[in-house]
């Protein structure tokens, strides 16, 4: 994965939409830019892995310590924990990361129009934190988008950019003995 923090700009929500075996990928990005400076985490669907993030940091130096010290994590465990941990940003000077923003929406307990309007108010405070600090949303796509299409339309339609892997071509398939 070829994907700088330097490539976004302010101004810019950028929805990064990855299967989630390439969480990894993430964790390099985040290593990469905690080099350089702070940066804030919220996780919405447990995916922090210190473990991942140290292996990350110290593929690029030994001063792993160091450059933990300048991550800050928050795990929401709720559609209202995350919104509200969103409507804080714009306070930080530094490149957010928002891991698996839509898994916390996907709670049974809380009805369709409440998530709508949660979900709103979460892309608004993610438009604020960018006019200041690059912002970057990670989703994994579930393989079925049964549960609340609309959630993850609302959130691909007010992206600036949306960032995907690129697709694989399609294994070569071998013809049967006596087709």
């Amino acid at each position: 994965m070829n994907i700088s923090l330097q490539e976004i700009t302010l101004n810019q929500l950028v929805v990064l939409a990855f299967p989630r075996y390439r969480v990894r990928d993430i964790f390099a990005l985040m290593a990469d830019s905690a080099q350089r400076s702070p940066i804030r985490v919220i996780d919405g669907g447990n995916l922090f892995n210190v473990l991942t993030l140290n292996r990350a940091i110290r593929r690029k130096n030994n001063r792993v310590e160091e450059v933990l010290g300048r991550i800050y994590i928050s795990r929401a465990f709720t559609c209202f924990q995350m919104e509200a941990m969103l409507h804080n940003l714009s306070d930080y000077r530094c490149p957010i990361f928002i891991l698996d923003l839509l898994y916390t929406f996907y709670d049974e307990s809380v009805d369709d129009g409440q998530s709508r309007r949660l979900m709103t108010d979460a892309i608004r405070h993610l438009t604020q934190a960018s006019a200041s600090s690059p912002v970057l949303v990670c989703i994994f796509p579930p393989a079925k988008a049964d549960k609340r299409p609309f959630l993850m339309q609302m959130l691909l339609e007010s992206a600036n950019s949306v960032w995907q892997p690129e697709a694989r071509p399609a294994a070569p398939q071998q013809p049967g003995l006596w087709e």
